[in-house]
């Protein structure tokens, strides 16, 4: 499993962004030393390459960073006469060396799926799959994290006139025949994927699962839930209090980042270790919860 190297691709890719927008700030206010912006595109390019080997999906992420980083950086401030241009060149050139080196990383497996498949393939050949099997009608509108073993496989429920298809094809076509799920049925597609919700978020213990997985279960996200909700409303209400600029839009990043990323999987397919990447950062507000209320504790103790 990639998943731990994955969730740190991520923490670094934000973390990355977070500090070119600082040096956007400091650059802003006049600071003597600034840190080299044109590293940290490069950078931000090499975090965002390596997490999207790791998993494509993160590629649909990426355009919501960029945005983020444009709004951060081209908000009014300074003088009028430093005006909105030298910023836009700057976010221009930043970005294209970032999708530079995203393209330099991506491309030779591109080049290896081509010489494999004979058509373009910029990564993977899953996502076609996991569309077509997450949004089958088999589910109606009750979503199952893993079809049961006296049921139909997920090979059965391929079509037989696709099966002659390569890998990259009959990702393709399946990805199409998904597509047409939805369009069959848009109210059952809405629904199907509001109840993936509870297996995206599931913290209770399961018939389905074992002992251990069922105390590993409880005993992580089920215990760190409240927290997370409470840092989550206090990382907001102080940053808001606050007035920190910088700091607020570290916050949003982080929630929409947790925003997108779920719902990402919860209009395709959602299992509990779909969730890892998004627990890395819940546990920043969890953190900030325990902290507050350890100290209101001890606090109370102390009176």
């Amino acid at each position: 499993m990639t998943e731990s190297f994955y969730i740190l691709g991520i923490l670094w890719t934000l973390d990355c962004a977070m500090r070119l927008a600082e040096a956007s700030a400091l650059n802003q206010s006049g600071a003597n030393r600034i840190p080299s912006r044109k590293w940290l595109w490069l950078e931000l390019g090499l975090a965002i390459g390596i997490t999207v080997l790791l998993r494509q999906v993160f590629l649909l992420f990426v355009p919501f960073l960029f945005l983020w980083l444009w709004w951060n950086d081209l908000q009014p401030s300074g003088s009028i006469q430093d005006g909105w241009r030298p910023k836009l060149s700057a976010m221009l050139a930043g970005s294209f060396l970032t999708a530079l080196v995203i393209f330099l990383l991506i491309v030779p497996w591109t080049i290896r799926n081509y010489l494999a498949f004979h058509t373009i393939v910029p990564l993977n050949t899953n996502s076609g799959y996991a569309f077509f099997w997450g949004n089958h009608p088999i589910y109606g509108t009750h979503f199952v994290g893993i079809l049961p073993a006296d049921g139909p496989s997920y090979q059965d429920l391929i079509p037989p006139e696709l099966r002659h298809l390569n890998e990259a094809e009959l990702d393709r076509a399946l990805f199409k025949v998904g597509i047409g799920f939805v369009v069959d049925d848009p109210v059952r597609y809405a629904l199907l994927s509001v109840s993936r919700v509870r297996e995206y978020f599931k913290f209770w213990p399961s018939s389905d699962s074992g002992l251990v997985s069922n105390i590993s279960r409880v005993g992580s996200f089920g215990i760190l839930l409240p927290f997370i909700a409470y840092g989550i409303v206090l990382s907001v209400i102080l940053a808001w209090r606050s007035r920190n600029m910088q700091q607020r839009a570290d916050i949003l990043l982080l929630l929409v980042f947790c925003v997108v990323y779920s719902g990402i999987h919860l209009l395709t397919w959602a299992l509990i270790r779909y969730r890892l990447p998004v627990d890395a950062v819940f546990l920043i507000f969890a953190a900030v919860g325990i902290v507050d209320v350890s100290s209101r504790i001890r606090q109370h103790l102390s009176i």
